[in-house]
């Protein structure tokens, strides 16, 4: 009995994008489920970050010696 060479090349590839395009609709279905939630949680640390103002920011005037 001889042997063919098997076409698994073709295979594996199609394999590796259904799940991708598994892996990408999980993706966006998390995000329409818990994006408002994150959008509210990084809007909530963007206010506390403004409450500080510029007192640890880095800004040219506090170092006269670089031009």
């Amino acid at each position: 009995m001889a042997k063919y060479p098997s076409n698994r090349g073709s295979e594996s590839f199609m394999e590796f994008a259904l799940m991708i395009i598994l892996l990408a609709i999980v993706m966006l279905a998390i995000l329409l489920i818990v994006g408002d939630s994150i959008r509210e949680f990084f809007n909530d640390i963007g206010i506390r970050w403004s409450l500080f103002g510029n007192q640890g920011a880095w800004t040219p005037g506090r170092f006269p010696w670089i031009a």
